[in-house]
């Protein structure tokens, strides 16, 4: 580490901590409640300094986590891998780029991710833990911390029928629960479902920064298009209003994507990607649990329409 003090001030530095630290610990001078306090405001003042003490700037927002990698950097939004400093516990924080933190259509955009994340309460649906108002104003959304991506699980081995079917399981049924909240998720992709591992059962469904309340559209809230294109529903892409049959055209899309990268064919997962990438709505299934009905029973026999 370099630095312009002289070695004596570093001495003297730590002569007071010493000092300091062994008023804290001296026997029945404090109270456990007044200890647990002075300890805190300590650290504090070594959190606000440590830029001064090392190279590395490790930012620490709300007091409480510090932002340890940036894992997603795009255009408007940043994602941060954080750890809270008191649980030592992992967590996924967004908060908009700061020269966005003016923009009121963002703003009320993650306001609405984060209440809708956290109405849903499921094994496959990536916890949305709390929003906290950093001190430039701008929110950040913190939710639990999952590994890795599929997208990039896709790059590591090929798959089984038996791990599309455990995958499709496990979005069809993050669905199901998304569904029966009264919300549309509009943004399925390989980007958006998380893994910790090689556990496609566990995979759990991201990203509400663009989720709707069945029946309702986009331009309602001052966006032309959300999505992504390339697993847009045709009547997500025309702006008409959406309800769960939307996202079941997205899964259709994800399922095709998966069958590229199986090792054996299998005519009853292929028949259920055609029947959920419908482009008329009416041609779907009704809902995901009709669809996990339709993925249900052996997966190498046909699905019987």
């Amino acid at each position: 580490m370099s630095h312009d003090l002289p070695e004596a001030d570093f001495e003297e530095i730590a002569r007071r901590f010493s000092h300091l630290w062994q008023a804290l610990n001296a026997d029945r001078a404090y109270s456990p409640d007044i200890r647990r306090i002075l300890i805190d405001r300590v650290r504090d003042a070594l959190d606000r300094g440590k830029s001064r003490l090392s190279d590395v700037d490790t930012a620490i927002i709300a007091n409480s986590f510090a932002l340890e990698t940036l894992v997603h950097d795009g255009a408007v939004i940043q994602v941060y891998r954080a750890r809270h400093r008191d649980l030592g516990t992992l967590h996924a924080i967004k908060m908009p780029r700061l020269e966005h933190a003016d923009d009121p259509v963002l703003r009320k955009l993650m306001l609405r991710e984060a209440e809708i994340g956290m109405a849903l309460r499921h094994p496959n649906i990536v916890a949305t833990q709390t929003i906290l108002r950093l001190a430039d104003g701008r929110p950040a959304l913190v939710m639990e911390w999952i590994g890795s991506r599929l997208a990039e699980l896709l790059q590591k081995r090929p798959l089984s029928p038996g791990d599309v079917a455990s995958f499709m399981t496990s979005v069809l049924s993050g669905l199901d629960a998304i569904h029966a909240a009264g919300f549309v998720h509009c943004d399925l992709s390989p980007l958006n479902l998380l893994s910790d591992g090689g556990d496609f059962s566990r995979l759990k469904i991201a990203d509400f920064g663009v989720a709707l309340e069945a029946g309702r559209r986009h331009r309602q809230f001052d966006l032309a298009f959300a999505g992504r294109p390339d697993f847009a529903s045709p009547e997500q892409t025309a702006g008409e209003p959406l309800d769960g049959r939307s996202d079941l055209y997205a899964a259709g899309l994800l399922l095709t994507l998966l069958l590229r990268h199986c090792t054996e064919r299998d005519e009853g997962l292929e028949a259920l990607a055609i029947r959920l990438s419908q482009r008329d709505p009416q041609d779907r299934p009704d809902n995901a649990k009709a669809a996990l009905h339709l993925l249900g029973g052996p997966w190498k026999s046909p699905i019987d329409f």
